[in-house]
């Protein structure tokens, strides 16, 4: 196509950053309007300038200069904006600009040069301009910036673009888009913006990040999810590429997390839940996250449940020992019943990163069990001899895996969690030898815990998910299982709708179903049912039995200034509507 004006030809130019820049026009006046000074910086005092074409007023956004020639530049680049890129300024009355806008350009080819890492068909699909549609210079810069952020994810954030238009007097307007990859850039890390305890190599290594290797591609939404998902911050920002000297770093501006935090969960168990009267249970939490700026973590739980029962939990947790992909966790475990019996467990985990969200898992667990004085004693009516509860030592070890991908650690709407984990060892329990000589069993135990969250409407979303717990082995050949062996359920955190640990099995599980109706980013209503399973085996003071335990309620999450608030209300079908279990937690930053 031949350009019959010179001042129809015109190129434009889209860096890395996204600004538009005039690079050429042939045009003077045109060069001026796009170098023009900014209105703010033009004497105050005088009128604007008014914009006629065709005969009609245009609305514009003028210029306060008394330079004619400068606003008359400015009137041909907002009428090229539009369309009109064959425009004129013909006269200058007073403060009037008198101008003829010619056909609106309509394109009539589109040429590209230098595409290569991008397929030539994803950048014309990505392009704001076909062939026989009207030119909108606004909308092609605009794709131009989205084309740009494409090849930075693909691992050239130093690509730039640039279009050229070539318009016949009729309006017809051929297209050159040229584009410059640029060459590949190695990665200097990640930066975080706004956190004054973290370090960036933590950060590097949560989001996936190696120093000094080649960047072949980039998700911003993935580096944001993975820093999310550390706990180490309340909120990440959109994570971009600076690049410079051939270097790129990665720059996330982050708000971090307090550096500790206390949770306090209270429940009250209505009259008749424990023991014939209404009864205030509840658990504590300390946390000290964060250490030394590279995400480990000390927890210590606290739990007082009706009965005169207590539990300790103490963890401690380094995501990424050595600075290499493996997390290293030590944990203690103390529970104690009344005088039925206590239990101490100490294990050690490890969890080997293969992939985003993805670990491989291995453990190994020493506990012990001791009856108490309650414990020791036979069961009424066993002449047999055999304690309640039998002293115990037992080793495990096993593997697993976990897998955890959701779009927000407080309140998911999106995503997957899953944790399975199996482990087979040898429990030695001691028996009085009036019983039976002290027998060693060989026993396997498998865990899993799956959620999926599921977005609906625009703010609503359900909750699926089961747990599991199951132990395999060791039963008849030892004498059977006794209190001590089994797994407990029921509560604010297993079954909702019924007392702390109600029940016992060496299977129980819950499947459960929660509806949320989001109030913010980390508020949300929700309703929920949960249905409950427990296999209770023979023990020396109850018979087998299998039981379906339904529960339901609603509650409500709340960002307070504070902290994050929690309130439900659950109830099982053998308590009264007015007789539920309330739970009340709150979460405090230190």
């Amino acid at each position: 196509m031949t350009s019959v004006r010179m001042a129809s030809k015109i190129r434009f130019g889209i860096a890395a950053g996204g600004r538009r820049t005039a690079l050429l026009a042939a045009c003077a006046c045109a060069l001026s309007a796009l170098a023009a000074p900014a209105p703010l910086a033009q004497p105050s005092d005088l009128a604007p300038w008014r914009l006629v074409a065709g005969g009609e007023p245009v609305a514009w956004n003028a210029p306060r200069t008394g330079d004619s020639e400068v606003a008359a530049g400015a009137a041909l680049a907002h009428l090229q904006r539009g369309g009109f890129l064959l425009a004129r300024v013909d006269s200058v009355r007073g403060r009037t600009l008198y101008a003829a806008r010619g056909p609106r350009a309509v394109v009539a080819e589109v040429r590209l040069e230098g595409a290569a890492r991008l397929a030539p068909a994803l950048v014309r699909e990505i392009l704001a301009v076909r062939e026989g549609r009207r030119l909108r210079a606004g909308a092609l810069d605009s794709s131009l910036v989205t084309l740009l952020q494409r090849y930075a994810r693909a691992g050239r954030p130093a690509a730039r673009a640039t279009w050229e238009v070539d318009v016949s007097p009729d309006g017809r307007a051929g297209v050159l888009v040229r584009i410059d990859e640029g060459g590949a850039v190695r990665l200097a890390g990640v930066e975080l913006v706004g956190a004054t305890r973290t370090r960036n190599g933590f950060a590097a290594r949560a989001a996936g990040v190696e120093s000094g290797s080649e960047l072949v591609s980039f998700e911003p939404e993935t580096v944001r999810r993975d820093l999310l998902a550390t706990g180490v911050f309340t909120s990440v920002g959109e994570p971009r590429i600076v690049v410079a000297d051939g270097i790129a770093t990665i720059r996330v501006p982050v708000t971090e997390a307090p550096p500790g935090a206390f949770d306090l969960l209270l429940g009250y168990l209505p009259s008749g839940a424990a023991d014939g009267g209404g009864a205030v249970v509840g658990s504590g939490r300390l946390e000290v996250r964060n250490l030394f700026g590279g995400g480990r973590t000390i927890r210590l739980a606290l739990v007082r449940d009706p009965g005169l029962t207590a539990s300790v939990d103490l963890r401690v947790s380094d995501p990424y020992l050595l600075g290499l992909p493996l997390r290293i966790d030590g944990r203690f475990e103390g529970y104690g019943r009344d005088s039925t019996f206590s239990r101490q467990r100490y294990r050690g985990e490890a969890g080997y990163r293969v992939a985003p969200g993805l670990e491989l898992t291995a453990g190994v667990v020493r506990e012990s069990v001791q009856p108490g004085s309650f414990g020791a004693r036979p069961a009424p009516g066993d002449s047999s001899g055999r304690p309640r509860i039998a002293q115990a030592d037992a080793a495990f070890a096993g593997f697993g895996l976990r897998y955890a991908r959701v779009d927000a650690p407080l309140a998911p709407r999106r995503g997957l969690l899953v944790e399975v984990f199996a482990e087979r060892g040898r429990r030695r329990r001691s028996l009085p030898d009036s019983v039976a000589a002290d027998a060693s069993v060989v026993q396997q135990r498998l865990e899993a815990t799956v959620r999926a969250f599921v977005p609906t409407l625009r703010r609503q979303s359900v909750v699926f998910g089961f747990d599991a717990r199951v132990i395999l082995g060791g039963r008849a050949d030892a004498g059977g299982y006794d209190e001590g062996d089994l797994f407990r359920i029921g509560g604010a955190s297993s079954l909702r709708g019924y007392d702390e640990d109600a029940f016992a099995g060496d299977a129980v599980g819950r499947a459960l179903a929660e509806y949320r109706y989001a109030i913010d980013a980390e508020s949300f209503a929700f309703t929920f049912v949960d249905v409950g399973y427990v296999r209770r085996p023979v023990t020396p003071d109850a018979p087998a039995q299998d039981d379906v335990k339904p529960g339901y309620g609603f509650g409500v999450q709340y960002r307070t200034p504070l902290g994050v608030a929690t309130l439900s209300y659950a109830l099982n079908p053998d308590l009264g509507a007015a007789s539920g279990n309330v739970h009340v937690g709150l979460a405090f930053g230190l």
